[in-house]
C-alpha cells in the first residue's frame, strides 16, 4: 500500500473513531438528561402530594394566562376559591407554560413543567378541571368549569350549566357528585405523549 492511502485510511479510521466517541457521549449525556427528568418529575409529584393531597378534597384546574379561554375563567375561579376554599384545597396548575397566579391565588399555584401532574390526571387543555377525593384516591368530577366555553376562541357571556361550582356544592352537602365527567374545552397541554 501506497504511503497515501495509507494516510487516508488512518484518517478514516480516526474520524471513525471520533464519531463512535462522540455518539457514546451523546448516548450518556441522553441518559443522564433522562435520569435527571425523571428525577425532576419524581420530586414534582413529592411536592406536589404534600403541598395538595394532604386534604380530604382537592380542586385541581388546569390554568394559564397565556389562553384566551382561560382568561376569561378568571373571575369564576376566585368566586369559587372564594366560596370553597376553606372546605376544599384548590391547585391553579401551569402545565410549564410559566403563567402568572391569579390574585390572591399565588399560594394555590403550582407549576408543572414535566407534566408529571397533568399526566397523572389526564389534564389535557387548561382550563380544565378535576375534582378529587384525595382519601380515596377517587376522581369525583373532571371536565368544564362550566358551559361557557363551546371551543377553541368561543367563549359565550353567560352560562347555563355550572358544572364545578354545582359539583362542588354536591360534594360538601353530600358528599358525592352527580355529573362526573364531560369535555373541557380550551388550549391544549403540550404532548402528553412523551415519557
Amino acid at each position: 500500500m501506497k504511503a497515501p492511502a495509507i494516510l487516508g485510511l488512518c484518517i478514516m479510521l480516526l474520524s471513525l473513531q471520533s464519531i463512535s466517541c462522540h455518539q457514546n457521549a451523546v448516548a450518556n449525556l441522553d441518559s443522564a438528561s433522562c435520569k435527571l427528568r425523571n428525577k425532576d418529575s419524581s420530586l414534582i409529584a413529592d411536592e406536589f402530594r404534600s403541598k395538595f393531597e394532604g386534604g380530604k378534597y382537592l380542586c385541581l384546574i388546569s390554568y394559564s394566562n397565556e389562553c384566551p379561554v382561560a382568561k376569561n375563567y378568571i373571575n369564576t375561579i376566585k368566586s369559587l376559591y372564594s366560596k370553597f376554599g376553606n372546605k376544599v384545597t384548590f391547585c391553579l396548575l401551569d402545565p410549564g407554560v410559566g403563567t402568572k397566579p391569579i390574585s390572591g391565588m399565588e399560594k394555590a399555584r403550582f407549576s408543572d413543567p414535566t407534566l408529571v401532574i397533568c399526566k397523572r390526571y389526564n389534564i389535557q387543555v387548561y382550563p380544565q378541571v378535576v375534582l378529587v377525593n384525595c382519601l380515596e384516591r377517587k376522581i369525583l368530577y373532571a371536565g368544564k368549569i362550566d358551559d361557557r366555553a363551546v371551543a377553541l376562541g368561543t367563549v359565550k357571556i353567560k352560562a347555563e350549566n355550572h358544572y364545578l361550582k354545582d359539583a362542588l356544592e354536591q360534594l360538601i352537602s353530600t358528599g358525592c357528585v352527580k355529573v362526573q365527567s364531560n369535555q373541557a374545552v380550551g388550549c391544549f397541554v403540550g404532548d402528553l405523549a412523551l415519557n
